[in-house]
């Protein structure tokens, strides 16, 4: 049975360890109860903010998972605390399980044995012994994509080769990711390494430069808080309230903005439906190809797909409805305008009308009126910006989440998740499946032909499309009104050579030529104010800058060779130019309310 609302979204907790395999015999019992008390508190912590938000949260049971590599040492010793505290474990390995596993022996092969066998999912880099200390650097990379916070027991000292621990915590702060560094001894005090403490942008700063904060319980409920809580902004929790309300709009009740692009040849009659199919099934036939995919149809990738889907068909249906309502009522106001001004010239063509003539234009005023309030009580503008930008920040998670190495960069933003949209994608990110399982970079190669047959090229092709479209619209409102001014010139040139020269028929269509020299004026204005306010020419420019970008992004996915880091970045970046159009369309139109035309 379909949802009656968007859904709301479980409370996920995902920390990876990192740290040392050599490690003191007297520093292990220290550094056990240490990892014991971090995780009691942190699940303590992620159970009181489930609790505290059970408006959008679906349970008060936070799902809590350990992310390890299985490698002896910190990351078998998190992994058999997290067990025994309740604690799901997922395994980053950084080659196949049979090649791993000589890495151990004796003792620490068993640990690894039996704890592989706990794990609810395990995940290889496809790398190769070959590639040596390249293959573990990757593993500490997809660790801390996937995580929300590390736990490092390291000894403070420079990593001693690729992979090693301080080259791990210097990537987690660069990408956001917040850094429990357990001392490796046991005994000097832990702190926290994150750059959200200062709200500061993470990309360039390291171990030495990103703001610390001691590991104490105030620090871990306020890392925590910020981590899963939605934001605070009384606007914020109103927003996710109203979206988390929302209902299915099946019939398009506004068609002023479909008869606009009908009447300027930007669209078929044949194209307008004034039936929408529900959301769930427009939903499934958008991600049909995408998820028939070897990698999207893995079974382990099934759960967290139909999630993302759900939500990117209630986020996608809902932004095109509030799109048509805010543009209708848009075109419906400057019509309105243009309308009531000719209802009252047209007075001094039928005298004996005026009364109806008067009583029309008050009941068109009243209708403009009405409508702007309606507009700006509902929302239709706000509504239908965040909820476009939800939509196609929830689009590429899907492919980012196969790669596995890829992270949307959420933990990028020096304010963190301020909006209720990021806050909501986030959480919806951290209910996604285990990465695609890639034994090759063959593999790897065909999932980046796939990201860009599915994600960029649908894009490029939207974005060509909606320029051209765009390019045609504004191009058709700037002919047609243009020419309504240059006919009230020609009117008032006819008009005044009438008068001048004591033409007779001239004067006596006095009355038809005032209303003509007033009138079409009127009507020319009220389409560059639509044209004005719908900035029709920047949407066709963003939209062909964006498919050029994403041309490029397109060419280094199909590039070959190509390996995991590669296809990550490219991917991210497929990510960021999505988001940098958003963020710039956001900017054009947030001040562009519906209001009563000057």
């Amino acid at each position: 049975m379909a949802s009656q609302h968007p859904p709301r979204v479980r409370p996920i907790l995902t920390v990876g360890v990192t740290g040392h395999r050599r490690l003191t015999v007297e520093s292990l019992e220290p550094l056990k109860r240490s990892i014991e008390i971090i995780l009691r508190e942190l699940a303590h912590d992620a159970r009181s903010v489930a609790a505290d938000h059970l408006d959008v949260f679906e349970t008060p049971d936070p799902q809590l998972t350990l992310l390890s590599g299985l490698a002896m040492g910190a990351d078998q010793i998190g992994a058999a605390v997290a067990l025994e505290q309740g604690w799901s474990l997922d395994a980053v390995l950084p080659f196949a399980v049979e090649e791993y596993a000589h890495d151990f022996a004796g003792e620490t092969a068993d640990n690894f044995r039996r704890l592989l066998a706990q794990t609810r999912h395990s995940w290889s880099v496809p790398s190769t012994r070959e590639q040596g200390d390249q293959a573990y650097a990757l593993s500490g990379q997809v660790t801390a994509a996937q995580s929300d916070l590390i736990i490092a027991v390291w000894d403070g000292d420079e990593a001693r080769g690729p992979g090693g621990t301080a080259e791990v915590v210097d990537y987690a702060i660069r990408r956001g990711v917040p850094v429990i560094w357990l001392p490796a001894d046991g005994v000097s005090a832990a702190s926290i390494l994150w750059a959200g403490f200062d709200h500061l942008s993470p990309c360039l700063l390291d171990r030495h430069g990103a703001p610390r904060r001691p590991c104490d319980g105030p620090q871990l409920r306020e890392l925590v808080t910020r981590l899963l809580a939605p934001p605070p902004a009384p606007e914020q929790k109103a927003s996710l309230a109203t979206y988390l309300a929302e209902r299915q709009h099946l019939w398009r009740v506004r068609p002023e903005y479909p008869f606009l692009l009908i009447l300027t040849g930007t669209r078929a009659v044949t194209r307008y439906q004034p039936r929408v199919r529900p959301y769930a099934e427009a939903a499934e036939a958008d991600w049909r190809a995408f998820r028939a995919s070897k990698a999207a149809s893995a079974p382990e990738a099934q759960a967290g797909l139909d999630q993302l889907q759900d939500a990117f068909g209630w986020s996608d249906a809902l932004a095109n409805h509030y799109s048509q309502t805010y543009r209708g009522g848009l075109v419906f106001n400057y019509s309105a305008a243009a309308l009531s001004v000719l209802l009252a010239l047209t007075g001094l063509l039928a005298p004996g009308a005026k009364v109806w003539l008067l009583l029309s234009e008050l009941a068109v005023l009243a209708a403009l009126i009405g409508n702007t309030a309606q507009g700006t009580r509902a929302n239709w503008h706000r509504r239908w910006l965040d909820y476009r930008y939800l939509a196609e920040r929830l689009r590429p998670l899907r492919s980012l989440r196969l790669l596995g190495a890829a992270t949307p960069g959420f933990n990028l933003n020096p304010a963190g998740a301020a909006k209720w949209s990021d806050w909501y994608a986030q959480a919806l990110w951290r209910q996604l499946g285990p990465p695609a399982a890639l034994a090759s970079t063959a593999q790897v190669a065909d999932l980046a032909e796939q990201v860009a047959l599915h994600e960029l090229d649908s894009q490029i092709a939207y974005n060509r499309a909606n320029a051209e479209r765009m390019h045609h619209l504004d191009h058709s409102l700037h002919r047609v009104g243009t020419a309504l001014f240059y006919g009230a010139v020609l009117v008032g040139i006819f008009s005044l050579i009438g008068y001048t020269l004591h033409i007779e028929i001239i004067s006596s269509w006095s009355k038809m030529l005032t209303v003509l020299s007033a009138g079409l004026p009127t009507i020319g204005a009220a389409l560059f104010g639509i044209r004005g306010q719908g900035d029709f020419a920047a949407a066709a420019g963003r939209s062909e800058a964006t498919a050029e970008r994403l041309e490029a992004l397109a060419h280094r996915l199909r590039s070959r060779p190509i390996d995991l880091p590669m296809a990550a970045r490219a991917a991210e970046d497929f990510a960021a130019t999505m988001l940098d159009d958003l963020d710039e369309w956001h900017v054009s139109y947030r001040h562009r309310k519906l209001a009563i035309p000057a």
